[in-house]
């Protein structure tokens, strides 16, 4: 079976797709389009975008509903035809944005969505993306997802959310992260409580609410690392965020690889995964740092969330605070000792596996097989 698998995305680092060719190259000949190759693929197809400057002028574009146009840039059709003499059994489209793409190319055969979050409501807290982009999330959804075969998505509620409003056939696919057998849980330190908070640089995400936070711990005991992946377009905020940091014991780590993620935060005692529900994906968010922490043997902390709390409350591998304030954040992490600290991390120890992706691979490979008419 010939399966195409399509994202916007540097395959080696996008954790989701990558997983999804792992999982299957070993199965089947397994086909990718990207902004870069994961190197696991028979074959790649690389998928270009327009500079910023060139988007800014489409996007006004767009706004006076030239869906179709904005959608069909010389980029896609270039694709098509590098890829026209390819026949596939099967597509799986990440995200909504490559999905008019995938049904052409997909030339009648299944197309698999795997939506990650709810597009339409992607960025609501963000006046700019409401104002130029909402729309045309929403023209993509009623406009494509009637022609799909299945809809994934990450949490329970997106999965119902998409369910409820477009009456597509969706299941629960988690970002659940590799099983690392080998890790263990780090004692921690007499000296300091080590906390991390790793992942994308985003306004939506308040990073610095985690600053504020340090303002109400001792910073004796406690040492803060953010290690934040940055654009082009984030470059302002990064600086923003260094120079509130000044004077407390916070440490700006560059990027680690993400191969080696988990193995580096095994070190820490800590880590955050505290996102304000601002918008509907935030407030419904189970996220890859959220299972990569759990991976590296590091407690939990979290928000009074829906989706992550029911996890941390069940397997006890973590601590939620009260409210969403950094002071709340603070005093939960100041009122848990060292010893319940270790507590946790033991817990994700005992429960490394079961929350692994090693049964969602079970899952994804057993629904890919019913494709398979072989």
């Amino acid at each position: 079976m010939k399966i195409l698998i399509i994202a916007y995305t540097d395959l080696k680092m996008d954790p989701r797709p990558y997983r999804q060719i792992n999982c299957l190259n070993k199965l089947y000949s397994v086909y990718t389009v990207g902004k870069s190759n994961s190197g696991l693929e028979k074959s790649f197809f690389p998928l270009k975008k327009h500079s910023f400057i060139i988007n800014m002028i489409r996007i006004f574009v767009l706004k006076m509903g030239f869906n179709k146009w904005y959608y069909w840039d010389k980029y896609k059709k270039n694709l098509l035809k590098l890829i026209d003499k390819n026949n596939f059994d099967l597509v799986i489209a990440h995200e909504i944005k490559t999905l008019p793409l995938a049904l052409r190319i997909a030339k009648g055969s299944p197309v698999i969505l795997d939506a990650h979050e709810y597009s339409p409501n992607n960025f609501d807290d963000d006046f700019l993306w409401r104002f130029f982009l909402k729309k045309h999330f929403i023209w993509l959804c009623k406009s494509y997802l009637p022609k799909i075969d299945k809809l994934v998505s990450v949490s329970p509620g997106i999965v119902d959310k998409y369910s409820s409003e477009f009456n597509t056939k969706s299941i629960l696919l988690t970002n659940a992260a590799n099983y690392f057998k080998s890790l263990k849980p780090k004692i921690v330190s007499e000296t300091k409580i080590k906390i991390i908070y790793h992942g994308l640089l985003s306004k939506s995400r308040r990073i610095d609410l985690f600053i504020d936070m340090m303002r109400y711990l001792d910073n004796d005991i406690y040492e803060l690392t953010l290690m934040l992946v940055s654009g082009t377009y984030e470059k302002l905020l990064y600086k923003k965020l260094k120079k509130k940091a000044k004077g407390l014991n916070i440490k700006f780590e560059k990027p680690v690889k993400r191969k080696n993620l988990i193995k580096f935060s095994n070190k820490f005692d800590l880590g955050l995964c505290f996102f304000q529900p601002i918008n509907f994906n935030l407030k419904y968010a189970l996220p890859n740092k959220f299972f990569e922490l759990i991976q590296s043997r590091v407690a939990v902390v979290i928000g009074p969330d829906i989706e992550m709390s029911k996890y941390v409350k069940k397997y006890k591998i973590g601590i939620i605070s009260k409210d969403w304030s950094a002071k709340s954040l603070a005093n939960i992490i100041a009122n848990t000792n060292k010893e319940q600290i270790m507590f946790h991390k033991v817990q994700c120890h005992k429960n490394a596996m079961k929350l692994s992706s090693i049964n969602n691979n079970k899952f994804f490979i057993k629904t890919i097989e019913s494709y398979d008419k072989n």
